[in-house]
């Protein structure tokens, strides 16, 4: 089963939904005793960095998320949850920092850039592969959000978007992944990033059966 963790913030339910519509086992969950049993983790969200950051640290749930990570758990960061994967960002003190789980700093786009970067964009790919199996690259997804990962803090291989600068929109190392994109609002080429994500861990057919969508 699939747990989306609960930490308080925004767009948790609208991700559970998504899971739901897939026919994938999922539950939320605020417990860090539950983490460790998930087949599979979703950290969402839609918020502050630091203040995030401070919940997941105080309530537990970071360093059992953390742990789960460890134990070969795969782990999925949506929008915030994927800021949260990384080291620091300039939205939060730095004596808040993130899961570390990757190294990199989240920067706030620039001032003549309108923030938040808000609606459709497209999202460039080497291969059409891993959260991105069955998908086109250039394919649009939605977003909202006013802080970015730069390129020259990315692991190898990320996916790519461009909105005045161009940063990282989707990172995937082994079994932990983020999308600052939200899957749960980008239609049917969403479902199918989420549906490759649940695909192994809920043992459900890939959400569409077109070869490239």
């Amino acid at each position: 089963m699939i747990h989306v963790v609960d930490y308080g913030t925004s767009n948790i339910r609208s991700v559970f939904n998504a899971f739901e519509r897939l026919l994938c086992p999922v539950q939320l969950t605020s417990d860090p005793a539950k983490v460790g049993s998930a087949a599979g983790l979703v950290l969402p969200g839609v918020g502050s960095f630091g203040r995030s950051a401070q919940v997941l640290a105080e309530t537990g749930l970071m360093d059992a998320v953390r742990e789960a990570v460890k134990n070969g758990v795969p782990l999925l960061g949506i929008c915030l949850g994927m800021q949260l994967l990384f080291a620091e960002s300039e939205e939060g003190p730095a004596t808040l920092p993130g899961m570390g789980l990757f190294p990199g700093r989240l920067r706030r786009f620039p001032p003549e850039r309108k923030v938040p970067h808000m609606g459709w964009n497209t999202v460039e790919f080497d291969e059409p592969q891993g959260l991105f199996a069955g998908i086109r690259p250039g394919s649009h997804f939605y977003f909202v959000h006013s802080y970015y990962l730069p390129l020259s803090d990315c692991p190898p291989g990320s996916a790519q978007t461009t909105y005045g600068r161009t940063f990282a929109s989707a990172v995937q190392v082994g079994r932990i992944m983020g999308t600052q994109f939200h899957p749960e609002k980008s239609g049917d080429v969403g479902l199918r990033v989420l549906s490759n994500f649940a695909h192994e861990i809920c043992k459900i057919p890939r959400s569409i059966d077109k070869e490239d969508i």
